[in-house]
């Protein structure tokens, strides 16, 4: 407790202090997020599954946890806006942003798994906010049946996790020798899973710092929580997937970011609605959430197309995204 009042006395300093711990936390993002893409293939070796199923099951989760800590935070404190707020915009920000710039850096693969499972998985889960909002408000009842619906999406993943790995032991038993066994995993998990904390670490001194610069700014609890807490929270997603881009690993990249996405629509935002009923402003529920959806069926429309995100596909998306943050400063037709 101490450190964090440190920490926050710091911050709260002056512009340069705030300034100097945004960078720190950055660079520690970055950091971590390549180790997390290192350690991800030796430990998919040894378990004999796919980096994909790792990352959705794992890296996803977990790199979601600065959403689920500022949106539970603002739901507590009854600021609306900002939870909501946060959640749609972190995943209209990864969705869009995100993709779009590792797009743009190198053009974006899309396996079948991607394209059948995750994105129908992620437009069911923002057109399903979009049903349960439109009465203004997300009850309890309403989180209890998003994180139930969470539920049957991770059977599949593991499912199918088990299939394929039950087929790759047969076909080792008649062709080569199974890798699994080989070394020891347990040092790649150790990292691993210090390599995440370490970028949950990065991303909340990011937001801590960030959210102090935003205050001297002067904007309001939506802008904050859609726009600038959206992006900070969403650092980690955006240091993997750049990260996995590098390695030139697409799946990861937009495996990461969809199953991602899945887990804050679904569990986070019920999880954040259990705790206290959330109300949806009206701009939230005619502005944000449909450009969440919409922007969900251009990218699949993207993807189906050609099994491929090129970038002029991915300067589309970016255009899609500056529209989003002009539509809450400024009033664009849409709705």
């Amino acid at each position: 407790m101490e450190l964090l009042s440190f920490i926050n006395n710091f911050i709260a300093m002056n512009w340069f202090t705030a300034l100097f711990v945004l960078v720190c936390g950055m660079l520690l993002l970055w950091f971590c997020s390549e180790l997390v893409v290192r350690e991800i293939q030796p430990m998919a070796r040894y378990f004999k599954v796919k980096e994909l199923v790792i990352t959705i099951l794992g890296v996803s989760i977990l790199s979601s946890l600065a959403e689920l800590a500022v949106s539970s935070f603002a739901t507590v404190q009854g600021k609306s806006d900002i939870s909501i707020g946060n959640i749609i915009g972190a995943n209209f920000l990864t969705l869009t942003f995100v993709t779009a710039i590792a797009a743009l850096i190198s053009p974006l693969r899309i396996c079948t798994e991607i394209k059948e499972r995750e994105s129908t998985w992620m437009l069911l889960s923002s057109a399903v906010i979009l049903v349960f909002a439109a009465d203004g408000v997300l009850s309890r009842i309403d989180g209890a049946l998003l994180m139930l619906l969470y539920v049957p999406y991770l059977f599949v993943v593991v499912k199918d996790a088990v299939n394929r790995s039950a087929r790759g032991r047969q076909a080792t038993t008649t062709g080569k020798k199974s890798v699994r066994g080989t070394g020891n995993v347990l040092p790649h998990i150790v990292l691993g899973v210090l390599a995440i904390l370490g970028i949950i670490v990065g991303a909340e001194l990011a937001l801590r710092s960030g959210e102090n610069i935003s205050e001297r700014i002067g904007i309001s609890q939506l802008v904050l929580g859609v726009l600038v807490l959206a992006f900070l929270t969403s650092l980690p997603e955006l240091g993997v997937a750049l990260a996995a881009v590098s390695k030139k690993k697409a799946d990861i990249t937009l495996g990461e970011i969809y199953a991602s996405n899945i887990f804050t629509a679904l569990f986070i935002l019920g999880f954040c609605c259990l705790l206290v009923p959330i109300n949806v402003s009206a701009n939230v529920l005619r502005f944000d959430i449909p450009m969440l959806i919409l922007s969900g069926v251009i990218v699949q429309i993207f993807i189906t197309t050609g099994s491929k995100l090129v970038r002029l596909e991915a300067l589309l998306i970016l255009i899609l995204y500056i529209y989003f943050v002009l539509g809450h400063f400024i009033k664009v037709p849409f709705w």
